[in-house]
């Protein structure tokens, strides 16, 4: 999902590990980014939002995180930590029910970069309703005591919270969405405190011992295949998340902050040296969105632009990338990408048919992705 989040202020200042690549030279002074200063992290207050929306399967939906694969790691996780069932699995169905039906929901995966940290977004959620007009101005000339009297019912809001609160209120004007909104911020600090917390503890080690072994590829290789793209982003700020949570699927997303785009990143945390791969596919498909989604904007023949149309051509250009500059992953790219439909094939020229029937685009649009991929 890429969407420009209209307003924000800094991420979740929880970073549990901070790893700066190497630095490259610049190519040209009229780039406004160094990718030398990408940032690889992990955040496990942002990832209970992505672990609590993984419960919900929307197939064929681009946003989808439910995997069977996940759903049942955390079933035995649960088990193994004697953690009697949370809120969040009592709800499951219903919730999920729910964010099917109502689309704009989807908006769920992109906010958690609105807030400032996890208790205010959590607060900002479960407040959404909140009328901040009815509450009475403090007069100066009162006591404490009074104040306090006066205002037992007031609830203490955090200022990020304060800020947030209007912005939900626009994202989600239905009764309907509100009320899950707060059933899902309940479920998750719920899971949160029950379970995720402890359940990340315990996988700590194994954490870092797989951010380490992506952090080994990344400085061989990974790092120079987004190069290119990450150098041309028109980014102030970019922050990659690895998440346990995520699959296949990642999270795009730039932030305007004044005068500056920060974007961020989510992929999939790799538990194996194969999913490495996947993971910097990710993160290059996601950063690919960066220049492709102007391409599509750009395009006369695009008069009825959709966000397929915006992923298919992030797809396109991001295949023909490897293709050309990192022929040896070229079937890894489109085996990965493609999934379980291309699990016993190894063709190149078999894979690339399929591929480029999941994702057609017209011919004025393939041919503004080739111009660009020879450009880098």
């Amino acid at each position: 999902m890429r969407t420009l989040v209209p307003s924000a202020a800094a991420l979740f200042p929880l970073l549990l590990v901070t790893y700066n690549p190497l630095r490259q030279p610049q190519e040209s002074s009229s780039q406004n980014f160094d990718p030398g200063e990408i940032q690889i992290l992990m955040n496990p207050d942002i990832d209970i939002v992505y672990h609590t929306l993984a419960h919900f399967a929307i197939p064929d939906d681009p946003s989808n995180l439910y995997s069977t694969d996940y759903v049942n790691l955390i079933r035995q996780a649960k088990q193994d930590l004697e953690v009697p069932p949370t809120r969040l699995d009592h709800m499951r169905a219903e919730l999920e029910k729910s964010y099917r039906q109502m689309p704009r929901l989807r908006f769920l995966n992109l906010a958690p970069f609105m807030a400032d940290d996890y208790a205010s977004f959590k607060q900002a959620l479960l407040m959404i309703d909140y009328d901040f007009e009815k509450e009475k101005p403090e007069d100066s000339r009162e006591t404490l005591e009074s104040r306090r009297v006066q205002g037992k019912n007031v609830p203490l809001i955090f200022g990020n919270a304060k800020r947030l609160i209007p912005l939900f209120k626009k994202r989600f004007p239905e009764p309907a969405e509100r009320q899950f909104v707060r059933q899902f911020a309940e479920c998750m600090d719920d899971e949160q405190i029950q379970f995720y917390k402890q359940y990340r503890e315990a996988r700590s080690e194994v954490d870092q011992q797989n951010l380490e072994r992506f952090m080994q590829f990344w400085k061989r290789e990974g790092y120079g295949m987004i190069w290119p793209w990450a150098a041309r982003s028109g980014v102030s700020k970019f922050d990659i998340f690895l998440s346990p949570v995520l699959r296949s699927n990642g999270r795009g997303i730039p932030v305007n902050q004044e005068q500056r785009v920060l974007f961020h990143v989510v992929a999939p945390l790799p538990e194996t040296q194969d999913q490495i791969f996947g993971s910097v596919f990710v993160i290059l498909h996601e950063t690919t969105h960066r220049l492709t989604d102007r391409l599509v904007e750009e395009d006369p023949s695009s008069l009825a632009t959709t966000n397929a149309l915006r992923e298919n051509l992030a797809f396109y250009a991001d295949y023909r990338y490897v293709k050309t500059r990192y022929s040896r992953y070229q079937v890894d790219y489109l085996k990965f990408f493609l999934g379980s439909s291309a699990a016993t094939q190894s063709n190149p020229g078999a894979l690339e048919s399929n591929f480029l029937k999941s994702y057609p685009l017209p011919a004025s649009l393939i041919n503004s992705a080739e111009d660009l991929v020879k450009g880098l």
